[in-house]
């Protein structure tokens, strides 16, 4: 081929059907397709300013996240979408799908957190060769052994396996869920250890717990825990034991000896209710049944309170029984009985003893004695005479009379904690004679008879006991000195607070009221009562004066002025200036009053019936003239009058004409140096 033949040559295009493209139409596809370009250009700027960066983070990180509704663009672990709703689908295998709306707020960057729930697991769970263990997982029952406990959630689970005759097990076990299949094998231990039981004789019974477990010779299997085990064969003593079995410890019986069995002997006797001793070891009371050693001689020996003793000797063979009836003979002792009266009845256990001047024989037991007489206090007690000793009870019957003063008490004390002294008064001369230096011309002498026994207080009525009663009072102060405290004696009260103090002492001890009173106020008397009162004139005069073996006191002390130290609180030095008398060269301690028994017990054991404050009695005030020998017996004083008498001195007080005790003051209205005392009838 010729050069001119290779050559190649440009020629113009033809288009198919003969046309070429007109300049015009190349150029206007050309502006669509740049136009398209930039449209697309311009959205994807456009969706990518107003896009909103979004992060979501999944747990498990493998699970796989869908976002669906609207524009979105994924870019790596990120979601650029326009603020809105969307929705959101996470899936995982193993986990529960979670599928909800997803909203996209304004803020550019924005960031999500899932978290995917585990599905639940399942447990296998098998105790091998044990099969019928009950399971408890979580404290719930699911089932017997073996078994697939499906749906159990994610978690770590206490359980427990619990088979007849095996040791419980308890564990943890992890369940991870995820729809997965895991697998527990368990090993149960037993619960019981083997026991060998050996004896001669062989072929014994063999029970644990009463429950028959084979003869001897014989191994058993014996659930763990305190055991009370028994050997046993006729004709032989049974071999008892107690255990404490451990779990898979076996134990060895092998030196179980029976013995024959033991006689038995039953025995009575008359009267029933005998000791018994065999061999010299107690054993009970009749009628009783005992075991005894066989073919030997056995010695038994009765004894009862009131009998003689008796014993018997015998044998008897194993396994046999002998019956054994004893009659005690009676014991009897004489016993002397000196009565009197002499024509008083005697009752020995019930029975009356006619001839009661002879002695008598008595068992040597305990025995009901009573004596009686009409118009005597019975007497009984329980005799027991002894064995080889004669006895003699010698008794004297107290009258009725004389039974009830030994009753009566010599003391008594008041619900507030008060005591009183009883006092069993008798004829004396009050008042003083016109001779005696300081009389007054209301001391008459005056021949009383106090035939009723009284009661009269140790000691002045103090504040605190009277505030019981009256809570308001208060006793004030005088020369800037406390007439108020507690145990000081309560003053500045009038004779009718004083008596309505002693009607409120005994409504609270339920005794009828001495002082009759109406709307508040004080009307009578009601002389036949035993509640509390003031003491009367006489009554106060007789226990501050009198005295046994000797003449009457004319001071709260034995002799005449001065008065001997700690005599009492009267107007002393300590008062000067204050009180126009006092007693010179005298210093009780004290200003004003002091505490109630601050000083020694005078006359008859009572306290301040000098000294201290004076007190009011239950009299109304007269100077009326008795007739020469007349005797008053138990004086009230008048029924009526505007003063009430006042006796003692106090602590205002220095002169001889106020200290003796025949003085005789009154007053109507309530004074700093005036308190009472209590007083009350006997009967």
């Amino acid at each position: 081929m010729s050069e001119q033949e290779n050559r190649i040559a440009p020629t113009k295009y033809v288009p198919p059907d003969g046309r070429l493209p007109s300049r015009r139409r190349v150029v206007r596809t050309r502006s669509v397709v740049v136009g398209a370009a930039l449209a697309l250009a311009a959205f994807a700027a456009w969706f990518v300013l107003t896009s909103k960066a979004v992060y979501i983070e999944v747990e498990p990180g493998f699970a796989k996240v869908h976002v669906s509704g609207g524009l979105r663009l994924n870019l790596a672990d990120r979601y650029l979408l326009r603020a809105g709703s969307y929705t959101l689908r996470i899936e995982a295998p193993g986990y529960r799908g979670l599928e909800q709306n997803l909203e996209v707020g304004a803020d550019q960057n924005q960031e999500f957190t899932f978290t995917l729930d585990r599905l639940p697991g399942h447990l296998r769970v098998s105790t091998g060769a044990v099969e019928g263990a009950v399971i408890e997982l979580d404290g719930e029952n699911r089932g017997r052994t073996p078994v697939l406990i499906r749906d159990v959630p994610a978690g770590d689970y206490p359980i427990r396996l619990v088979a007849e005759r095996y040791l419980a097990w308890e564990g943890e076990v992890s369940v991870e869920g995820l729809d997965r299949e895991q697998v527990l094998e368990v090993s149960l231990q037993p619960a019981w250890a083997d026991l060998t039981f050996v004896s001669r004789p062989e072929d014994a019974e063999v029970l644990v717990d009463d429950e028959a477990v084979g003869r001897t010779p014989v191994t058993a299997a014996v659930l763990q825990g305190v055991r009370r085990l028994r050997v046993h064969r006729p004709g032989f003593k049974p071999w008892l034991n107690e255990v404490d079995v451990d779990a898979g410890v076996p134990m060895e019986f092998a030196d179980i000896v029976l013995e024959p069995a033991d006689a038995i002997v039953h025995l009575a006797s008359s009267p029933s209710r005998a000791s018994v001793t065999v061999n010299g070891e107690y054993r009970g009371v009749t009628p009783l049944e005992v075991a005894v050693t066989p073919d030997r001689d056995v010695r038994v020996r009765l004894f009862r309170q009131g009998y003689r003793s008796a014993s018997r000797t015998l044998q008897v063979a194993s396994g046999d029984e002998r019956r054994l009836q004893i009659d005690l003979e009676a014991e009897r002792v004489p016993v002397a009985f000196r009565i009197t009266p002499a024509d008083a009845e005697l009752y020995i256990d019930g029975r009356r003893i006619e001839n009661s001047a002879e002695s008598l024989q008595l068992p040597t037991r305990p025995h009901r004695v009573e004596i009686r007489r009409s118009g005597y206090v019975d007497y009984a007690t329980t005799l027991t005479p002894h064995s080889g000793m004669p006895q003699r009870l010698q008794v004297t019957l107290k009258s009725q009379e004389q039974a009830r003063l030994e009753q009566i008490k010599p003391v008594i004390e008041t619900v507030a904690g008060q005591r009183l002294k009883l006092f069993r008064p008798g004829p004396f001369t009050m008042g003083a004679s016109r001779r005696e230096p300081g009389r007054r011309a209301n001391e008459t002498l005056r021949d009383v008879k106090l035939q009723r026994p009284f009661y009269l207080g140790f000691r002045e009525v103090s504040n605190d006991e009277f505030r019981e009663f009256d809570a308001r009072h208060s006793s004030g102060t005088i020369f800037g000195r406390s007439l108020d405290t507690g145990r000081q004696p309560v003053v500045r009260i009038t004779w009718e607070q004083a008596a309505r103090y002693c009607n409120w002492l005994s409504g609270r001890e339920s005794l009828e009221p001495f002082y009759l009173e109406s709307e508040g106020r004080i009307v009578g008397v009601n002389p036949l009562a035993t509640g509390y009162r003031l003491p009367t004139e006489a009554e106060w005069e007789w226990a501050a004066r009198t005295r046994a073996g000797g003449g009457p006191l004319k001071f709260p002390w034995d002799g005449n002025l001065p008065p001997p130290a700690n005599s009492g609180n009267f107007a002393d030095v300590s008062v000067e200036g204050m009180i126009a008398g006092i007693i010179r060269g005298y210093d009780d301690g004290h200003v004003v009053a002091a505490p109630v028994g601050s000083f020694p017990a005078g006359n008859r054991g009572l306290h301040d019936m000098g000294g201290n404050v004076s007190e009011w009695t239950h009299d109304f005030y007269d100077v009326a003239i008795r007739m020469a020998g007349a005797v008053e017996v138990d004086p009230l004083g008048p029924e009526t009058g505007e003063f009430h008498v006042i006796k003692g001195s106090g602590w205002t007080h220095g002169t001889v004409t106020e200290l003796r005790l025949s003085y005789r003051d009154y007053a109507a209205k309530p004074r700093e140096d005036v308190g009472f005392r209590l007083a009350r009838y006997l009967e």
